[in-house]
């Protein structure tokens, strides 16, 4: 059993935006006589063509050409009223030297701030947003900036869905996909969260499995999440694989235990994700980077269907004081990962740190390589088993993390004599954890290789 989660402070808002469905749905049943079911239909015609417009660069409502008949005539000059486009605005943005990656920091009603991060995919144009969910965050984690702020409130759905129409309003972006990896806890934001999953799906057309929500384990909420939902893709902040040292790492770990939060996600593997899930452990140096850990987290995680990223720190002034890991180790883990624990195994590649928007996802892949969301659907598919368990073993993939951003490129090997020729490599990534004081938004990223005999 846990203690009720204290509530976020509250913030001072005197507007909503169309975004906000909750409150347009009570406005709505106000207003329209028709069924409640009548009333969604409605609702989800506002919000489609509010999301087309603001990608075409309308700003107000004025702007948002609705079909006809979309609601009585009295009821669209009241909605012009009672809610706005845009409650926040986009007070900076800055671009890498390289132009994949945007950061913008969105400045609220309340002149509270967060940051909202666009990462440009060399296959293919995909575009993916991570987003903020809170300005702050409770959660403590040690290696984390934003936790230096502490809780400082929750954003509504329309605030997070903002980011997304903010995001499709720079000049050749449509997001394809969506991660909740930037400020704050998802699952301390809950109702908004799922809210705001529902926008994106219904709204602005992104697919359930490509909208992935990040948490470090808020384990009655992981349980509510597929029913709340369905289909999108859960990535838990791990980070250490024992209780005594994850406790130490992440303060919440005293009232979710470790032993627990592993039965939840096994709860969750077996209800059925489409995707697999994701599992991020940020890699500290001196702290869980040693062989010990790797062989721990292997046990820990040895056969379940999940995608590990290890994410090696990028250096935040917190007290801590925490040191990146020195790539050789990084490597080892990796190597004992893989080849021992048959785990699929990830190594982030940092993405737009020139810009403070480390330590990036789903980075620019080498041509041929697949997406994230392409590994991780590959739950779809079952897993050719060779009839070599020698084979099956050294068939994972092996990764080098490289300390220059965007376009480095990594390569693996095990050099075996008898080994021949290359197949396709596979890299990536998902990630994040950290974002700076002045409120950075950490993303992630890595590569994936992979060699047949």
């Amino acid at each position: 059993r846990h203690r009720a989660t204290p509530m976020a402070p509250k913030r001072a808002r005197t507007t909503h935006s169309v975004f906000d469905v909750d409150v347009l749905d009570a406005w709505l049943a106000t207003r329209c006589a028709a069924p409640a079911h009548v009333r969604v239909k409605h609702r989800a015609v506002v919000v489609k063509a509010c999301a087309a417009a603001s990608a075409r660069g309308a700003r107000t409502l004025r702007d948002v050409t609705f079909p006809a008949n979309t609601l009585p005539n009295a009821v669209m000059e009241e909605i012009y009223d009672a809610f706005v486009l845009f409650t926040t605005k986009v007070a900076h943005e800055s671009s890498s030297k390289d132009g994949a990656t945007t950061k913008m920091i969105v400045e609220l009603e309340d002149g509270h701030r967060v940051e909202a991060c666009v990462m440009r995919h060399a296959k293919g144009g995909r575009v993916t947003l991570c987003v903020s969910s809170q300005v702050g965050c409770k959660m403590g984690c040690t290696f984390c900036a934003t936790g230096t702020l502490g809780e400082l409130g929750n954003l509504t759905t329309g605030e997070i869905v903002e980011q997304l129409a903010h995001a499709n309003a720079l000049p050749g972006v449509t997001v394809r996909n969506c991660v909740f990896m930037g400020m704050g806890e998802p699952l301390n934001n809950y109702d908004a969260v799922i809210g705001a999953c529902g926008v994106m799906r219904d709204g602005f057309g992104l697919a359930s499995s490509k909208i992935t929500v990040s948490t470090v384990g808020v384990i009655p909420r992981m349980r509510t999440l597929t029913r709340d939902a369905p289909g999108t893709c859960l990535a838990l902040s791990l980070h250490a694989p024992t209780q005594e040292l994850r406790q130490k790492i992440v303060p919440t770990a005293t009232a979710y235990k470790l032993d627990e939060l592993m039965r939840t996600l096994d709860e969750y593997l077996a209800s059925g994700p489409k995707m697999k899930t994701m599992i991020e452990y940020c890699v500290l140096g001196g702290v869980n980077d040693d062989e010990r850990c790797a062989h721990q987290l292997g046990e820990l995680l040895r056969g379940k269907e999940v995608i590990l990223n290890l994410i090696p720190l990028n250096p935040t002034d917190t007290p801590a004081g925490h040191v990146p890991p020195k790539k050789e180790d990084v490597q080892r883990m990796m190597h004992i990962l893989t080849k021992t624990y048959d785990i699929f195994t990830t190594v982030r590649h940092t993405m737009g740190d020139d810009i403070d928007g480390a330590c990036g996802q789903l980075a620019l892949k080498v041509p041929g390589e697949p997406e994230i969301e392409d590994l991780m659907s590959s739950k779809l598919r079952k897993k050719s088993k060779s009839s070599s368990t020698t084979t099956s073993a050294t068939a994972k993939v092996a990764a080098v993390t490289a300390r220059e951003r965007v376009n480095a490129t990594a390569a693996a090997a095990n050099g075996e004599a008898s080994m021949r020729g290359a197949a396709s490599m596979e890299r990536a990534l998902v990630a994040l954890a950290v974002a700076s004081a002045a409120l950075l938004v950490y993303s992630v990223v890595a590569r994936r290789s992979r060699q047949h005999a």
